[in-house]
């Protein structure tokens, strides 16, 4: 499978808009699209201007499939762990199912991220539980009332590098 990762740039924006744009997709992660210049703004504040976050596209056979971020969360941060660093991926629907986000994951995990590393996931988003549990996340719901924020969201961590 050929899969590599490379920093998101202002020309993949537009893709990427229309992968989040996508009803069933919206549905599945149970996160809702943006508009366009909601998109775009988000990007720019929030991931783009963050210097602790990262931004990776995801390519497979030169073309864009999704991307995969990472940011620090101070606000959740406690005694024992003082730097909270979550994760989430978002790939085209019509990329589903192929190994892809496994895949990619892995790798993005051997290249950027150090642990700990926390996941939010949809309890009734099988692909993306499958995805995380595949490298290595287990469900720590319980154990993080703090970081909990819906019903049916699951918190799920990576401690340990696995290669």
């Amino acid at each position: 499978m050929n899969i590599y990762l490379k920093d998101v740039s202002e020309q993949d924006l537009s893709l990427l808009f229309e992968f989040q744009n996508d009803p069933i997709a919206n549905n599945m992660a149970d996160v809702p699209a943006r508009t366009r210049e909601a998109f775009y703004l988000h990007w720019q504040q929030n991931i783009f201007a963050n210097d602790q976050g990262i931004a990776i596209g995801i390519w497979h056979n030169n073309l864009l499939v999704g991307h995969l971020v990472s940011w620090v969360n101070l606000e959740l941060a406690t005694i024992d762990e003082p730097e909270v660093r979550l994760i989430g991926y978002w790939i085209g629907r019509k990329y589903w199912g192929q190994g892809i986000a496994t895949q990619a994951l892995k790798l993005f995990l051997q290249q950027y991220i150090t642990s700990p590393v926390y996941a939010y996931i949809d309890a009734q988003n099988q692909g993306s539980l499958k995805v995380a549990q595949a490298n290595g996340f287990v469900e720590v719901t319980s154990q993080y009332p703090s970081l909990f924020a819906k019903d049916n969201l699951l918190i799920f961590k990576r401690d340990s590098v696995k290669n």
